[in-house]
């Protein structure tokens, strides 16, 4: 069997509710006239103790669909849910004394320890795992080096919580390496890849998955580059220039409270600054998915369900998201739904579904075609372990600026004759917040409700 075929058998859903249908709203002109799009909810980025997340897998995938996710990649760092013996993984290695007490099991095996610390496993978490679904829900084994707890495997995920229609669930890890971490989201084999310098690795990673998995522009996965400020400016614009074939980067995730050199980007800013470049040279968008990189789920302060991306597909199947995401029929939410999203090859309109009360603002943001091209770098970091040494790309602040801003939640704008591209950026005024919830007096990204469409350009549709 293929491995399309086999990912689509295994992983298919149907056609069914999202968590917003548009309202009697069609913008696809394109679309199959018997097929019934609607915005699904997802999240393609968060962690269980398969890897660092604190939570049992199972727990992690009970949070999202019990607060309202359509569908969610399981991404744990450098590892797919498979059913391999092991006790070796991301910074870990369990490996008991006697191998012959696992003779028969399968999937990952993690010790449990006496406290926490990353990335330990400890009886709070499995005792939450116990009350969400039973004392026997979790398989232990108790050996001469201490107590063993099994990890749930893919497919017994899948058994377990999805639901055609109504649930779907997406293979996918983190492929993690110095600083540099990028998803690979509906695959079905992992790999390992390091280089010293993070452009060469950026690269690297790209041409080895498209040689590893095929071509992304026919292949239904998703290459995505991941929180690029953390954990001191780690991508640079150049980065994304070389390589055109990345189509997504990774924009709810980060904030600037990370860091902050105010001459330099925050991500939004990089993801203006990579579109710019790319309408310029005809290379294809740089699309941008919001994510909550959750590594627990119980724990207030890892904010689990703060950012997911929306997507308008045609069904809650796998292939039918990956390739809506593709065409770019997806948004990045920071908690507010776009209930309409329309673009003819013109004009932008957007319509939001705001959920709190309170003053709402559209903006319009894109990139005149005679925007300054130069730009200075600036030799930064190395005072601080979170703050390498870095040379920082610093761009005109006028790639990415406000074209147009409208009050109220529905609007549209009209590109110029001057205009690269267009995107639409709506958030309640008064709610910003840094990305762990706490204060902070440096430009965020992230809000308690925002929302941010793609980037379209002339003569393109929805």
């Amino acid at each position: 069997m293929k491995r399309r075929d086999f990912l689509k058998t295994a992983l298919g859903g149907a056609l069914g509710a999202g968590f917003a249908a548009t309202t009697g709203f069609n913008p696809l002109a394109f679309a199959d006239p018997v097929a019934k799009p609607r915005w699904y909810k997802g999240n393609i980025h968060c962690h269980s103790q398969w890897s660092d997340g604190q939570d049992l897998p199972e727990a992690v995938v009970d949070g999202y669909k019990k607060n309202g996710y359509d569908f969610l990649s399981l991404t744990d760092h450098n590892i797919l849910h498979k059913e391999d013996l092991r006790f070796t993984g991301f910074g870990m290695n369990y490996t008991p004394s006697d191998l012959k007490q696992f003779d028969g099991e399968t999937s990952f095996w993690k010790k449990i320890q006496p406290s926490y610390a990353w990335p330990n496993l400890i009886q709070d978490h499995v005792a939450k795992a116990r009350e969400l679904f039973g004392e026997d829900s979790v398989t232990l084994k108790e050996t001469a080096d201490g107590t063993y707890c099994r990890m749930k495997t893919e497919k017994e995920l899948r058994e377990q919580f999805a639901e055609e229609g109504k649930f779907l669930l997406i293979p996918g890890f983190e492929m993690t390496a110095n600083l540099v971490h990028v998803n690979l989201i509906n695959v079905d084999k992992d790999f390992f890849m390091e280089d010293p310098s993070i452009t060469n690795l950026v690269a690297k990673l790209f041409d080895y998955a498209k040689d590893f998995y095929g071509d992304p522009e026919s292949e239904p996965y998703l290459f995505t580059v991941n929180h690029p400020l953390w954990q001191y400016y780690n991508i640079q614009p150049s980065d994304l220039f070389q390589r055109p074939g990345i189509r997504y980067l990774e924009i709810g995730n980060n904030d600037t409270s990370w860091a902050y050199i105010p001459e330099a980007w925050t991500p939004e800013q990089l993801w203006d600054i990579v579109n710019a470049y790319r309408a310029k040279n005809d290379q294809p968008t740089l699309y941008g998915d919001g994510t909550d990189d959750s590594h627990g789920v119980f724990r207030q302060d890892y904010k689990a369900y703060h950012s997911w991306t929306g997507v308008y597909a045609d069904a809650l199947e796998t292939e039918e998201i990956i390739k809506a995401m593709k065409r770019g029929r997806s948004y990045v939410s920071t908690a507010l739904e776009f209930a309409e999203i329309s673009f003819d090859g013109k004009t932008l309109g957007v319509k939001i579904n705001p959920k709190v009360e309170g003053e709402y603002k559209i903006e319009f943001v894109g990139t005149k075609k005679d925007y300054d091209e130069t730009f200075k770098v600036v030799e930064t970091g190395g005072d601080a372990a979170n703050t390498p040494k870095r040379t920082v790309e610093c761009w005109s602040k006028e790639i990415g600026k406000v074209l147009e801003t409208a009050d109220g939640t529905e609007a549209s704008y009209t590109l110029k004759s001057d205009d690269l591209y267009v995107r639409a950026k709506a958030y309640r005024v008064g709610a910003g917040m840094s990305y762990h919830g706490t204060a902070s007096n440096k430009p965020t990204l992230l809000s308690a409700d925002a929302a941010w469409t793609q980037p379209y350009r002339p003569g393109e549709k929805f």
